[in-house]
């Protein structure tokens, strides 16, 4: 690899400090073991025919560049692509001759690294993966970065630890797509809006759907990849959530509390409630809750 680039900025944690780091309970389980930016990276390169011992990102936010696992045909990882390469799988990867990529990368291990890497993998299993930036993001990396480098202590680590794992989840389409929405997103965005202020009534997804100006099927597709769950069983999902409010803080009889929340049928209510928290209204309510 051509070292160099300018404005880059790496670090690479003392072993000392990564063994306290395998052994403590507050950053076992996710941590950094070496962070990066590469600016304008040009003639970055590496091979490494073992792979590496932790798993490793690539994101790529300008330019582009390629990546190849074991000995699959390149791919190539364009702005505002994200890549992890998996540990102990050989691999190389490269920045593109003309348009040099810009990247964020880091090396990440602990006892919960593999499965947090297998839940990305479920959830964005095309790779690489196209994400919108945030600002949010790139604040979670300068804290990241910062806080390993500016006190290389266990401290430093238990903070950095702590932000790693939000950081890669916000590497997510589903996340990254809320946070900066395009028109699409931000027509669910403001149909959850609109269902958190009339938790009261009652809506079909044609509705639904025409209160966000989308057909009922592309409404419902875009609900399901951005929140995770179809409309209706979202909305009940928010229903339920005040009820426990009420349940807790009210004296209002679980009857009241249905009808209060647009749900005819107490019985109903109390089936859809069980189904979200796993006991009944009355179990919930007899619980000791602070």
């Amino acid at each position: 690899m051509k070292e160099g680039f300018q404005g880059q900025r790496a670090y690479s944690l003392p072993v000392t400090l990564l063994h306290e780091a395998a052994q403590h309970p507050l950053c076992q389980g996710l941590y950094v073991t070496d962070i990066g930016f590469y600016p304008v990276a040009r003639a970055h390169k590496r091979n490494r025919r073992a792979g590496s011992a932790q798993h490793l990102l690539l994101y790529c936010v300008q330019g582009s560049g390629w990546y190849q696992l074991n000995h699959a045909e390149k791919r190539p990882l364009r702005a505002n692509q994200w890549v992890i390469l998996p540990a102990h799988v050989p691999h190389k990867y490269g920045a593109d001759e003309a348009t040099p990529w810009t990247i964020y990368w880091l090396h990440f291990a602990g006892t919960q690294a593999a499965v947090l890497h297998a839940h990305l993998q479920e959830q964005a299993p095309e790779a690489p993966t196209t994400i919108r930036p945030t600002e949010e993001r790139f604040q979670l990396f300068e804290a990241i970065f910062s806080q390993l480098t500016l006190t290389a202590t266990l401290a430093g680590m238990v903070q950095a630890s702590a932000r790693l794992g939000h950081f890669l989840l916000s590497l997510l389409p589903s996340v990254s797509q809320l946070a900066q929405p395009s028109s699409a997103a931000g027509s669910i965005t403001q149909s959850i809006q609109f269902m958190r202020e009339h938790l009261t009534s009652s809506f079909t997804v044609q509705e639904l759907a025409a209160q966000a100006g989308l057909s009922a099927s592309h409404y419902t597709t875009l609900f399901r990849e951005q929140v995770g769950r179809p409309p209706i069983v979202f909305f009940n999902f928010l229903k339920v959530q005040h009820a426990c409010q009420q349940l807790t803080d009210s004296s209002l009889r679980i009857k009241e509390i249905a009808h209060q929340l647009g749900f005819a049928d107490v019985y109903y209510f109390s089936r859809v409630f069980t189904k979200v928290m796993g006991i009944s209204p009355r179990q919930f309510r007899q619980g000791d809750r602070a």
